[in-house]
């Protein structure tokens, strides 16, 4: 009796990134974020991998976050191909204006949290203030200088 047993193949592995570079032809670069523990510190620390993928259509963007899976050696570098696109970035890779505004608005209450009695210096208009009004000094108005000014 022979014992053939059919060969199982296990299953590739895939991991989720994001494209950093998407400058070669039916190639991507993809950044891999893991947490991993410090040996000696025991702190939490961020790693990052780059994998070199393939991708036959030329699809993918900088920026996009997309799912690689695990290919047969395509050249010296390349062993990974392009799954799909989980998301898109904005144009030219950078994040999409409402993204921009919650990141401005965040930024905007952090500051006023850690500065308490600070006014924001902005123009009512959305305009940008002028340098001379930001450097004046409360004595501006007065016609006075800072001190030790001479005039």
């Amino acid at each position: 009796m022979t014992g053939a047993t059919p060969k199982v193949q296990g299953k590739r592995k895939s991991k989720v990134g994001r494209v950093v570079s998407d400058r070669m032809d039916k190639t991507i670069v993809v950044s891999v974020e893991r947490l991993a523990r410090h040996r000696l510190y025991k702190r939490v620390i961020r790693l990052s991998t780059k994998f070199k993928a393939h991708d036959e259509t030329n699809d993918a963007r900088i920026g996009d976050t997309v799912v690689i899976e695990e290919a047969r050696p395509l050249s010296a570098t390349k062993r990974w191909r392009l799954v799909s696109v989980v998301q898109r970035a904005g144009e030219h890779g950078l994040p999409g204006e409402a993204v921009v505004a919650e990141e401005a608005e965040t930024s905007e209450a952090i500051h006023a949290a850690a500065h308490p009695g600070r006014v924001q210096a902005s123009a009512p208009d959305g305009q940008a203030p002028d340098a001379d009004a930001m450097t004046a000094g409360p004595n501006a108005a007065s016609g006075e200088g800072p001190p030790g000014a001479a005039r």
